[in-house]
């Protein structure tokens, strides 16, 4: 099965089940003919997705894809059993992830409409940054402080990208164009990996892209 959206590779499941039983494929180039998501939220995202659950379920529903909002257990559920667009569910796993990661509702729905994303896992999970390189938990500790120190809203602008870093997550989320992605994935593993302070791998992008603007500005 292919695991690339919008040119993104997919990466692991994080805390998410998938139940692929069900009734066979009547497609054979679709990648999921039936398919269950689970993730868990966290409560204080509540108001927020109760707030845009009508607008989720109603853009969900174009693709055949139903959800529901488990209130008792703070889980948000996700359902198809015969996608209108068969690459939909691929899309949704983003969107799932992206939801319990707290991006605003209607900012996650995005991808569902194409917007590339990437999800770059921090921390132990599989495929995260800290089990690939074997970081140890002292280091991590301190290094995710060093990554809280991002300027967000700088890198926002350099990159075209909205980031969403949160302090109890490990994980960062960013939609936008791809080049604008691998900026903000590389100054996050060279925080993690290489313990580079991330303000200064911004400030030195800055200066970057005003010197290209100088030499653009020659040309003309």
């Amino acid at each position: 099965m292919n695991n690339k959206v919008n040119g993104v590779e997919d990466p692991s499941v994080n805390h998410m089940e998938m139940d692929k039983s069900g009734p066979p494929a009547s497609n054979e180039d679709s990648p999921i003919d039936y398919s269950i998501l689970l993730m868990p939220f966290r409560r204080r995202s509540t108001t927020d997705l109760q707030e845009a659950w009508p607008v989720l379920e109603s853009s969900l529903e174009e693709y055949g894809i139903s959800c529901e909002l488990d209130m008792d257990q703070f889980f948000i559920t996700f359902t198809t059993t015969r996608a209108k667009d068969p690459y939909a569910i691929l899309n949704s796993r983003y969107l799932i992830r992206l939801l319990a990661a707290e991006v605003p509702p209607r900012q996650a729905l995005k991808v569902m409409y194409g917007m590339p994303c990437y999800l770059i896992y921090t921390g132990y999970h599989l495929g995260g940054l800290c089990s690939k390189f074997g970081i140890k938990t002292d280091k991590y500790v301190s290094r995710k402080k060093l990554l809280m120190t991002l300027p967000i809203q700088e890198l926002e602008k350099l990159t075209g990208c909205s980031i969403y870093l949160r302090p109890n997550n490990d994980m960062v989320a960013a939609m936008g164009p791809i080049k604008g992605l691998k900026l903000v994935r590389s100054i996050v593993e060279d925080c993690i990996v290489h313990n580079m302070p991330p303000a200064h791998r911004v400030k030195r992008l800055a200066n970057y892209v005003q010197a290209i603007k100088g030499v653009e500005a020659l040309r003309l």
